[in-house]
């Protein structure tokens, strides 16, 4: 059995330096946060993320239509 049957490239799964970057100084602004806006911002980045599914499988569903 394929074990990758979408054919996804798993290496551009990877953070780049840029990334990796933001990712770090987003770091450094959650450690300076209290408790309550920690949770907002993890609350808040959860439903981008979701969002951004949302608009992924739109376009998905869009691209298979034609």
């Amino acid at each position: 059995m394929d074990a990758n049957p979408a054919g996804i490239n798993f290496n551009n799964l990877n953070l780049t330096l840029e990334q990796k970057l933001q990712m770090r100084l987003f770091q450094d602004s959650a450690e300076n946060m209290n408790r309550e806006q920690a949770l907002s911002l993890l609350l808040e980045a959860s439903r981008l993320l979701m969002i951004k599914d949302n608009i992924i499988r739109d376009l998905i569903k869009q691209n298979l239509s034609f």
